[in-house]
C-alpha cells in the first residue's frame, strides 16, 4: 500500500468544484498525503476600444475582483473539505494568476502531483465551460493522472465501485496498479474488464477469408484477453494483502469496441470511477490518448481517471 499521494484540487467556485471536494473527502488520504487546492485568476484579455474610453483603473480593478475571487473560491473549497471531516493538515492552498489550462498543468508538475483531481463543468467572470476547455487539455497535457470528476450516483456512502478497462498495455498496467497500490474506502468494489475487438468482419465477397478464420481469431483475442485479465487480478489480488478491507474484484472479457464496451458496462453496472491508461497498444491501437480515453472521458456516466504511469523514482 502506498504510503502517500499528492493530489490537487483545482477549483472555481462553481458546483462542479464543490462536487470534486465533496469527492476527495470521501478517500481515505493517508496521514503522509498532500493535498493542493489551487484557485487560478484568470486574467482578462484586452478588449477593443468602443465609442467611449474607459477609466484608467478599470482593468487593475478588474484583476482586483478576480483575484479576491480565486482567493475566496479557494478559502470556501478548503472550509467545505475540512468542514467534511478532512485533515486540515494535509492541505495547502495556493492562487495563481494565468491561464487556467496552463497553470494547473505547470502547477501540479512544480507540486510534484501524482493526481489532479477537477471538475467538468465551472465558470469565472468570462463564463467559461470548462468541459471540452480546461479539463479537457488537463487531461490530455498532465503530467500526472487526471479524474475528471462526476456527480455520484447510488448510496451516498464512501464505497466505490471502480472500474478499470485494460488491454495489456504499460498504460494500463498504471491503471491496475493505481487501484492496487492505492487506499480505497471501506466496502468498494473494483471489475476488470477488456474489450476483444476483431480486426475483420466476414463479407459475402468470394475473396473473404473462410469462416473458420474469424472463429480462430476471436478465440485467439479471448484467451489473449483472457491472459490480460489474470494479470491485472493478480495485481490486485497482492495489494489486498496489506488492506484492512480487501477490495473484492471481478474481471470479465467482452467482443465489442472498447469505448462502446467501457461506457455500456459502466452505465449497466452502475460505475462510481473508470480508471484507465492514457495511451496502450494491441493490434487495433485502440487505447490512444484522444480515441478510447478521451471518448470514455467525455461520455461516461461517472467520474474517470485517465492514468499515467508514475515517474521511476516516485514508484516504491
Amino acid at each position: 500500500m502506498r504510503d502517500s499521494l499528492r493530489v490537487l484540487i483545482a477549483v472555481d467556485g462553481s458546483e462542479s468544484s464543490d462536487l470534486v471536494i465533496d469527492e476527495a473527502v470521501r478517500r481515505p488520504w493517508s496521514e503522509q498525503s498532500r493535498i493542493l487546492i489551487l484557485g487560478v485568476a484568470e486574467m482578462p484579455s484586452t478588449i477593443m476600444a468602443g465609442p467611449l474610453p474607459m477609466p484608467g483603473t478599470y482593468y487593475q480593478e478588474w484583476e482586483k475582483a478576480l483575484a479576491d475571487q480565486a482567493e475566496l473560491n479557494v478559502t470556501r473549497a478548503r472550509d467545505r473539505f475540512i468542514a467534511q471531516g478532512g485533515r486540515s493538515e494535509s492541505i495547502t492552498t495556493r492562487v495563481i494568476k494565468g491561464n487556467a489550462k496552463e497553470t494547473i498543468i505547470d502547477e501540479a508538475a512544480r507540486f510534484g502531483a501524482e493526481l489532479v483531481m477537477i471538475g467538468t463543468h465551472g465558470y469565472n467572470a468570462m463564463e467559461r465551460m470548462w468541459l471540452g476547455s480546461v479539463s479537457r487539455t488537463v487531461s490530455a497535457h498532465a503530467g500526472c493522472s487526471v479524474e475528471i470528476v462526476r456527480r455520484r450516483t447510488g448510496p451516498a456512502n464512501g464505497a466505490l465501485r471502480l472500474l478499470v478497462a485494460v488491454d495489456g498495455s504499460h498504460f494500463s498496467d498504471a491503471a491496475v496498479a493505481e487501484v492496487a497500490e492505492r487506499p480505497w474506502p471501506m466496502g468498494s468494489e473494483v471489475k476488470i474488464i477488456t474489450a476483444i475487438h476483431l480486426p475483420f468482419i466476414p463479407t459475402p465477397e468470394t475473396w473473404a477469408l473462410p469462416d473458420q478464420y474469424y472463429a480462430e481469431a476471436e478465440q485467439a483475442s479471448r484467451e489473449q484477453g483472457e491472459l490480460i485479465l489474470r494479470r491485472a487480478t493478480a495485481t490486485i489480488a497482492e495489494g489486498n494483502i496489506s488492506r484492512s478491507f480487501p477490495l473484492n474484484c471481478t474481471s470479465e472479457a467482452i467482443l465489442g469496441h472498447a469505448e462502446e464496451v467501457i461506457l455500456s458496462v459502466a452505465g449497466e453496472w452502475e460505475a462510481n470511477l473508470i480508471l484507465l491508461g492514457s495511451h496502450g497498444h494491441g493490434a487495433f491501437e485502440r487505447f490512444l490518448l484522444g480515441s478510447v480515453s478521451q471518448a470514455v472521458a467525455w461520455h461516461a456516466p461517472c467520474s474517470v481517471e485517465i492514468v499515467r504511469p508514475r515517474p521511476a523514482a516516485l514508484q516504491s
